[in-house]
């Protein structure tokens, strides 16, 4: 791809280490993705309500995620403007990049089962009273038959 691009281009040969990464990335645009300018500005304007939007592609929802509503609503002076542009615009590049591979934009979680202590403590607790032939229900059957028991 960065062989084509600096082809077409007409481009000295070789270029710049840093220049031919760059002409390596895939650009959104030829995914079908907004480019990175267009998936900034929606970023920036949804920020406030992001739930409530329809995003444009779920890879510009995303990169607004990992970069921080919070981050993109209040960045104030020109160098955090910068720097969330910056990790928007890292997070946006990532996002392309798994989907020029044929990769998930988001990582498939695993359902975890969730163990509840005091579930399984109940259980067993009712278990054990069923064992000793107690109604977990009937309390003062349950007070009777231990005052038996002494």
């Amino acid at each position: 791809m960065g062989i084509n691009r600096v082809r077409l281009a007409g481009k000295d040969w070789p270029p710049a280490a840093p220049e031919f990464r760059k002409l390596c990335q895939p650009l959104p645009e030829e995914l079908g993705l907004p480019t990175l300018a267009s998936a900034w500005k929606e970023a920036n304007e949804f920020a406030g309500q992001p739930s409530h939007h329809g995003w444009s592609h779920r890879a510009v929802f995303l990169a607004g995620h990992t970069t921080g509503w919070y981050e993109l609503r209040n960045a104030g002076t020109t160098e955090e403007c910068r720097e969330v542009k910056r990790k928007f615009g890292a997070a946006y590049q990532t996002l392309v990049n798994r989907e020029c591979q044929g990769l998930p934009l988001e990582d498939q979680l695993a359902i975890e089962h969730q163990f509840d202590p005091s579930v399984y403590s109940n259980q067993l607790q009712r278990a054990t009273m069923k064992d000793q032939g107690i109604d977990p229900l009937d309390s003062q059957g349950a007070r009777t038959k231990l005052k038996g028991m002494f």
